[in-house]
């Protein structure tokens, strides 16, 4: 029998194991075999070897306390985010990053660029190496949020959207289709259900027609790039669309039946803290707005966007980690209860970053702070009972 083995079927013998007598167990053999505190990935897969084998029984209690990164199916959903080919993109704007050979801003080394980079950014092996990397962690992949990310999608061939979101239906039904209808049909009673679909774009791209597309598609959420409420920050950071299309856009997929999540840059050339602060006040307190998602991203300087010759020379600068801090605690007190906040920043490298926030954990960061100033977020996200 192996360290492994003798392990698993350790912790099988208890009747009540718990994660406590589970370490207990592991750091007991290592120290009687002199070697390290085993993984649980190596376990996780030493336990599925011993089912396979039929050595041991299920044991969902034990499977449970081997999978790594818990909270990614907390919810009984995984995300899995695939990535477009590089294309060219219709905006100029100036704190975007301009890659070669990666979507419009987008970063090589951002973790699901990374994988996109590693499978040549082909949709079905995105997904299959996306499931397979959650089922050997202990990830249940019945339900499944697919995420569709790089450059802007409406700017993309036709032939290719279709090609791309059948590609990623075939890789979860594990079979190729003749069409994207055929494989929709098929993924209704799949081992890997896609139960939602994302779609970011610009809103300057949104019509009745691309709705309707959309729809066929499959998507179920619509990411805007919003950015700002404001014509002269708009305008400054050349986003080449104006607020009255962000209100149509907005009302379009909100009356057919989307969720409508913004994408909102505080710190942005031509804004300041008082103006961001009382943006994401008018964000819902206008009808013409009110999204039922954010991803709140502080505008930073990276090296590949125009943006940095204007820091370079002093014409922006990005604000203190306190001033940021206090505001996105301002802003998230005025988060309304219906609400939830994806993301609070990008998930790029630090050492991409030339200029602005540079801490990768910012959210946690900004919680516990609030948690000192007796202060809370009612977003959905910040209510939710997790692991409780």
């Amino acid at each position: 029998m192996n360290i492994l083995e003798y392990i698993i079927k350790s912790a099988l013998k208890q009747k009540n194991i718990t994660e406590k007598k589970l370490d207990q167990i592991k750091r007991r053999a290592a120290f009687e075999y002199k070697i390290k505190i085993p993984k649980n990935i190596n376990l996780l897969q030493a336990y599925h070897g011993l089912l396979n084998s039929h050595k041991v029984k299920k044991s969902a209690i034990l499977e449970n306390l081997l999978k790594t990164r818990k909270i990614r199916t907390l919810s009984g959903i995984v995300s899995i985010t695939v990535i477009t080919k590089p294309y060219p993109c219709p905006g100029k704007c100036l704190y975007c990053p301009d890659e070669i050979e990666m979507p419009k801003s987008y970063l090589a080394n951002e973790p699901a660029c990374m994988r996109a980079v590693l499978t040549g950014f082909d949709p079905y092996r995105q997904v299959d190496v996306r499931i397979k990397s959650l089922k050997l962690t202990g990830h249940a992949t019945d339900k499944i949020e697919l995420i569709v990310l790089g450059g802007t999608w409406s700017a993309y061939p036709k032939n290719y959207q279709n090609w791309f979101i059948k590609r990623c239906f075939d890789a979860c039904n594990g079979i190729d289709s003749k069409s994207l209808k055929i494989a929709q049909k098929a993924n209704e009673s799949a081992r890997n259900r896609i139960i939602g679909l994302t779609l970011e774009t610009r809103p300057d791209f949104i019509t009745e027609k691309e709705i309707k597309r959309m729809r066929e598609l499959g998507c179920t959420r619509v990411e805007l790039g919003v950015q700002t409420v404001y014509e002269d920050v708009l305008k400054k950071n050349k986003r080449g669309h104006d607020i009255k299309t962000v209100i149509r856009a907005t009302k379009l997929l909100k009356d057919t039946g989307f969720k409508v999540a913004y994408h909102m840059m505080p710190n942005l050339l031509g804004s300041n803290i008082r103006k961001d602060e009382k943006m994401f006040e008018e964000l819902f307190s206008k009808e013409d707005f009110q999204p039922d998602q954010l991803k709140i991203y502080p505008c930073s300087v990276l090296k590949s966007a125009p943006l940095y010759r204007l820091w370079k020379n002093k014409k922006y600068k990005p604000y203190t980690q306190k001033q940021l801090i206090d505001l996105l605690i301002k802003i998230k007190e005025k988060i309304p209860s219906y609400v939830r906040i994806i993301r609070i920043i990008r998930d790029i490298p630090s050492q991409s970053i030339i200029a602005g926030n540079k801490v990768s954990n910012l959210r946690e960061v900004v919680g516990r702070e609030m948690k000192k100033r007796d202060k809370k977020c009612k977003c959905i996200r910040c209510r939710e009972i997790k692991s409780q």
